[in-house]
């Protein structure tokens, strides 16, 4: 995330953090902070943004439907990593042909009343150093509730997860009492849907980053004290993947990881 009014920016994955400048150093490879500063003074003029009061309603992105029709049924790049054509068909994704979002697998985000109201995207070329593309403000997003919404209802227990990419491998197996987060924070949207439903149990399941940088383990932490602010202590557990995500052990043939790691969750719940 680059903050436009500072220049500042966040790395979520790799839980890291810096100035405008920084951010060129890293991207263009230069050795100092300085160079960077040399580069942006000798290619760029900065004006201070101006800021403009937006009310709630204007914030409120929808899209036309349409822009679905420019994408193709091509379910091949999650097939290959390991997810299942029929789940694949009930989250109306395909991949864009133009746009922003080309070459992208695209998944349509609806709200309550069925609008489009945003699009999230996984880059399919393997060229694109950005993974996931979003369009639309995630944090009035609650994903997938257009699909589970019912049954998080009555099962009382939703899993929180980091992608969509780990709801459709946690899909395949069984596990659809899922909400995805799209990064490491819990969204107003998200929480308010948590409010409302008050389930018995909320599992905080983003990826296990042990062997990494520990992102995903401190962000649980933290998404466990956020949510202690309105529910009870022993409402939220932490139950992390194995190893990970969830994708990545699916397509890494570690399955079986998978389900011990439902099984114990499945056995509580029962």
């Amino acid at each position: 995330r680059i903050y436009k009014d500072s220049g500042n920016w966040k790395d979520f994955k790799e839980n890291i953090a810096g100035s405008l400048e920084e951010l060129v150093r890293l991207t263009m490879g230069l050795d100092s902070i300085e160079k960077a500063k040399e580069y942006l003074a000798d290619k760029h003029k900065f004006q201070r943004p101006k800021i403009e009061r937006v009310s709630r309603l204007e914030r409120l992105r929808r899209f036309d439907p349409k822009i679905l029709d420019d994408s193709v049924k091509d379910y091949s790049y999650w097939i290959d990593r390991g997810v299942n054509k029929k789940t694949l068909q009930l989250f109306e994704g395909g991949v864009m042909q133009e746009g922003k979002m080309k070459n992208r697998f695209i998944f349509p985000i609806f709200d309550g009343r069925n609008n489009l109201i945003g699009i999230t995207g996984r880059d399919t070329s393997g060229i694109s150093k950005i993974k996931w593309k979003h369009l639309g403000n995630t944090s009035q997003w609650s994903y997938p509730l257009k699909q589970n919404k019912n049954l998080l209802i009555k099962s009382k227990e939703i899993i929180l997860i980091e992608s969509v990419g780990d709801m459709l491998s946690l899909w395949d197996i069984g596990v659809k009492e899922t909400v995805v987060t799209f990064g490491l924070d819990i969204s107003l949207s998200v929480l308010n849907f948590l409010i409302r439903t008050d389930p018995d149990r909320i599992l905080i399941s983003f990826n296990n980053d042990s062997e990494n940088n520990n992102a995903g383990n401190v962000a649980a932490q933290k998404a466990e004290k956020k949510l202690s602010k309105w529910f009870d202590r022993r409402q939220i557990e932490i139950q992390l993947p194995p190893e990970g995500d969830f994708n990545d052990m699916l397509i890494n043939n570690r399955e079986r990881l998978i389900k011990e790691w439902k099984e114990p969750i499945y056995g509580k719940k029962n």
